[in-house]
């Protein structure tokens, strides 16, 4: 490719990213997926020797201020307990499915939901980068309003209660 075509390419590529770019909870709808640099206040570890570490998340809901959002996280293993309750609660969801966002097969953790604020999620410039289809949208809001793992108190201040 020739410098007008490589400058052209990279153009449209950041105008892309910029309109994937979250501006506020009017972007944030639940099933959307979400890739946001995730640090130890949003209720993960980082990987020895960072700060932070990207994640794809899925939004659950949100609180009625708007504030923050509740998201539960999708992870590439499904490896972290040997807890029977717990790996029940881990929703598998394929690789065919999201094509451009997961390499391979990957789970969401419906035990965990995080408390985000959107006001960091927005400074961190996270970037929506599809959304759940209907099916796995499904079975992730019921996995998340019936299992032992959610405070009651979770469901209700976000909504997964009414979804």
């Amino acid at each position: 490719m020739d410098e007008v075509a490589n400058n052209i390419l990279a153009n449209i590529q950041n105008a892309m990213r910029q309109d994937s770019l979250i501006g506020g909870v009017e972007d944030l709808h639940v099933g959307d997926i979400v890739y946001y640099d995730m640090d130890r206040a949003d209720g993960i570890i980082p990987n020895d020797g960072y700060d932070s570490r990207l994640k794809y998340v899925v939004v659950a809901g949100s609180k009625t201020n708007g504030k923050e959002v509740c998201a539960v996280l999708i992870n590439s293993e499904a490896d972290y307990s040997d807890d029977a309750d717990w790996k029940a609660e881990q929703y598998l969801i394929s690789k065919n499915d999201y094509p451009g966002i997961l390499d391979k097969d990957s789970w969401i953790d419906c035990t965990d939901p995080k408390e985000l604020k959107v006001s960091k999620i927005k400074s961190k410039k996270a970037e929506k980068k599809g959304c759940l289809n209907e099916r796995d949208l499904q079975n992730i809001m019921r996995h998340l309003k019936e299992n032992d793992f959610v405070d009651q108190h979770i469901r209700k201040v976000y909504g997964i209660d009414k979804y």
